[in-house]
C-alpha cells in the first residue's frame, strides 16, 4: 500500500482547489510541502522577504479574485509574514499562509525556532488558525483552511503544519478526504431588494460606490452592466472597486477624488449605495465630504456589522454584491432613470485638475508630484495593472485612478502600511503573465523591500517599478511642518538615493527623470522593454497633498489637533 507525508497531502489538497502558484522563502520545515508542490506543477515564487511573499500572495488575489497562497517557515519566517496576514485582514483578501514548527514532541522544550505562538498569534488578526497534529487529518484540514478563507467574508487564515506532521508517512487509504463544495454567493431576500427599489425609486440624485469587495464578488462587472444597460445612475470607484465599469461607459462618472468633489461641483446625492464598499477612509469617514448629512444610505455587505458603523442606514443588505445588482437589475422597469443627474456628476469629474491649473509641471526642487502621476498614469497601457505604494505618493497617484478591468487597480488599504507594493506588483504579475503591471512607490515606501528588485530579476516578471524620489517622508515631513513649524524636520529627512542605480545592480533596467518631458517616454519604454525596470523620478517634496489640509485647517476653540485623524473637540475625553 503506498504511503504519503503530510506535506504532499498538503500540496495535493491546494493542487486539487485549483491553485497554481504560491509564494515565499525556503526553510527546511517546508521541504516536504514544497517539493511535491513543484512536482505538481504549482510554481513557487521564492522571494527575498516574506511580509514581501505575502503581499504577493494578497496582489495574486486581488488580480485573480480568488485564494492567494504563501509560505513560511517556522519562527522568525512566520514572524515575518505576520504583517501580510494583518493587511490582508484589514482589506478582506482571501489569503492563506501555511507555515511550520518544531516536533510537537518537542514542545515546551525550547526548540530551534519555537518560542512564538503562531496559532495565537495568528487568532488575533485571521478569521482562522489552527495546528494541524496528525498526518491523516491534513486533507481536510488544508480544505477547511481554503473554506475559511474564501466563503462568507473573506480573510486571511494560518494554518501551521509542524515538521514532524510534515515529514511523517502514512498509508494514503488513511488519509482523509477533502470536500471541495464551495456554497454558492449569498443572495439578498425579496423583501429587501423591494425596499432597496422603493428607497431608490424616491431618489432625485442617487449614486452607487463600489469598493474592494464588489471587485472580488464574482459577475460583478456583468451584472452592473446588465442593470445600467437601460437605466442611467451615477456609478463611483472607491478604493479599489475600480474597473468595474469601462471609463467610457455613460454611468462611470470617477473614483473616489472625483466622489469627495460631486457635491460642490455638481450637487449633493441624496441616496447612496455602497457595494461591497465600507465607511472609512476611503468614504470620507465622519465628514460629509463623500457622504453627505441627510443623505440616505443602502449598504451592501456580507458582513452585517458593517453597516451603520457610520452614521445610520436606511437599508442594510447582507448578501453578495453581484448577486444584490443582478437581483435589483430585474426590477429596472420601477426605477426612473436619472440620465440627466448622471450626466452632471459625469461631468464633474477631475475636478482636482483646477486646483492644479496654474501651477508649474516642474521646478528647482523636482517635478510637481501632481503633474508627474498624471504623466504616469497617462502614459499606462490601458490593459495596465497599477500598483501603488507610499503615501503622500499613493495620494497623488489615485487621482488618476481608473481602470479598463475589474482588480487592476490597488495597493496599500485600510491599514496603510507601507513597502507592500514590490511583493503585490509581482503577485499580480504572476496572476496577469501577459498584462503589464506598474508599481507606483515613494522612496520611503521602496525601501522596506528594495530586495525584491531580485525576486523579479530572478523569476522574470517584467514589472515597471516608478519611485517618486523626494528624499523624505513628504506626509510626516508635512505633519510635522504644519504643526511645529516649518523648520521642523525630526526623522522625515532621507539620502537623495539612485534607486535606479540599485535596480540595475540587482539586475534590472534603470534610468533617472529629472523633465517631465522624459516621463511618459521612459514609462512607455519600460513598457515595452519586457524586463524589470526601475525609474527614479526627482520629485519635489514642496507641495502638500489635500488630504494633509486638516493639518492647518482653523480648529474650533477648544479642539485637539490629532495628525491624521478628526480633531477631538473641547470636553470630549
Amino acid at each position: 500500500m503506498a504511503s504519503v507525508t503530510g506535506g504532499q497531502l498538503a500540496a495535493r489538497t491546494l493542487a486539487s482547489f485549483g491553485v497554481e502558484a504560491v509564494f515565499g522563502v525556503h526553510g527546511g520545515h517546508l521541504d516536504s510541502f514544497l517539493v511535491e508542490s513543484d512536482r505538481l506543477g504549482i510554481r513557487i515564487v521564492d522571494h527575498r522577504h516574506e511580509a514581501a511573499a505575502g503581499n504577493a500572495a494578497e496582489g495574486y488575489a486581488r488580480v485573480t479574485g480568488g485564494l492567494g497562497v504563501a509560505f513560511a517557515t517556522s519562527g522568525p519566517g512566520y514572524a515575518n509574514v505576520f504583517s501580510s496576514v494583518c493587511n490582508a485582514a484589514a482589506d478582506r483578501v482571501p489569503l492563506l499562509v501555511v507555515t511550520s514548527s518544531p516536533p510537537l514532541r518537542e514542545t515546551e522544550l525550547n526548540a530551534l525556532q519555537d518560542g512564538l505562538d503562531q496559532v495565537g498569534t495568528a487568532k488575533m488578526v485571521a478569521k482562522w488558525a489552527h495546528r494541524v497534529t496528525t498526518v491523516t487529518r491534513v486533507p481536510d484540514l488544508v480544505a477547511l483552511a481554503v473554506r475559511h478563507a474564501t466563503t462568507g467574508v473573506p480573510g486571511p487564515v494560518v494554518l501551521d503544519i509542524p515538521i514532524d506532521v510534515m515529514f511523517r508517512s502514512v498509508e494514503e487509504e488513511l488519509a482523509a478526504t477533502p470536500s471541495l463544495a464551495v456554497p454558492a454567493p449569498a443572495a439578498p431576500s425579496a423583501a429587501t431588494v423591494d425596499r432597496l427599489v422603493e428607497i431608490l425609486g424616491d431618489a432625485e440624485r442617487p449614486v452607487i460606490f463600489t469598493g474592494g469587495r464588489a471587485s472580488m464578488s464574482g459577475g460583478f462587472r456583468a451584472a452592473l452592466e446588465a442593470l445600467l444597460a437601460d437605466l442611467r445612475i451615477p456609478v463611483f470607484g472607491v478604493s479599489w472597486g475600480l474597473g468595474l465599469l469601462a471609463p467610457d461607459h455613460p454611468c462611470w462618472c470617477g473614483n473616489s477624488a472625483d466622489a469627495a468633489a460631486l457635491q460642490f461641483m455638481a450637487a449633493p446625492p441624496d441616496v447612496v449605495v455602497l457595494v461591497g464598499a465600507r465607511r472609512g477612509p476611503m468614504t470620507g469617514s465622519r465628514n460629509a465630504t463623500m457622504i453627505p448629512t441627510g443623505a440616505r444610505v443602502i449598504h451592501v455587505d456580507l458582513d452585517a456589522t458593517q453597516p451603520g458603523r457610520i452614521d445610520d442606514v436606511a437599508l442594510s443588505v447582507n448578501a453578495d454584491a453581484a448577486e444584490t445588482i443582478s437581483a435589483l437589475a430585474r426590477h429596472v422597469g420601477r426605477l426612473p432613470g436619472w440620465p440627466d443627474w448622471t450626466a452632471a456628476a459625469r461631468g464633474a469629474a477631475n475636478a482636482h485638475g483646477l486646483l492644479y491649473a496654474r501651477e508649474p509641471a516642474q521646478s528647482e526642487r523636482g517635478l510637481h508630484p501632481y503633474w508627474a502621476s498624471k504623466a504616469i498614469v497617462d502614459a499606462l497601457t490601458p490593459d495596465t495593472i497599477v500598483v501603488y505604494d507610499g503615501g503622500e505618493s499613493a495620494a497623488w497617484t489615485s487621482f488618476f485612478a481608473r481602470s479598463e478591468r475589474p482588480r487592476s487597480w490597488f495597493g496599500l488599504g485600510a491599514l496603510g502600511g507601507l513597502g507592500v507594493g514590490p511583493g503585490m506588483a509581482i503577485g499580480a504579475q504572476v496572476a496577469g503573465p501577459s498584462r503589464p503591471v506598474v508599481l507606483i512607490t515613494g522612496d520611503g515606501g521602496i525601501g522596506f523591500h528594495l530586495q525584491e528588485f531580485d525576486t523579479m530579476v530572478r523569476h522574470g516578471l517584467p514589472i515597471t517599478t516608478v519611485v517618486m524620489n523626494n528624499a523624505g517622508w513628504a506626509m510626516s515631513q508635512h505633519g510635522q511642518s504644519a504643526l511645529y513649524g516649518p523648520d521642523t524636520a525630526v526623522a522625515v529627512d532621507l539620502p537623495d538615493t539612485r534607486y535606479d542605480a540599485v535596480a540595475r545592480a540587482f539586475g534590472c533596467a534603470g534610468e533617472r527623470v529629472e523633465s517631465i518631458d522624459d516621463l511618459a517616454p521612459a514609462v512607455e519604454k519600460a513598457q515595452k522593454s519586457g524586463r524589470p525596470t526601475c525609474i527614479d523620478v526627482t520629485v519635489s517634496p514642496v507641495p502638500v497633498h489635500p488630504i494633509m489640509a486638516d493639518l492647518s485647517s482653523e480648529l474650533r476653540a477648544g479642539a485637539t489637533r490629532v495628525p491624521y485623524y478628526e480633531p477631538i473637540p473641547e470636553g470630549e475625553v
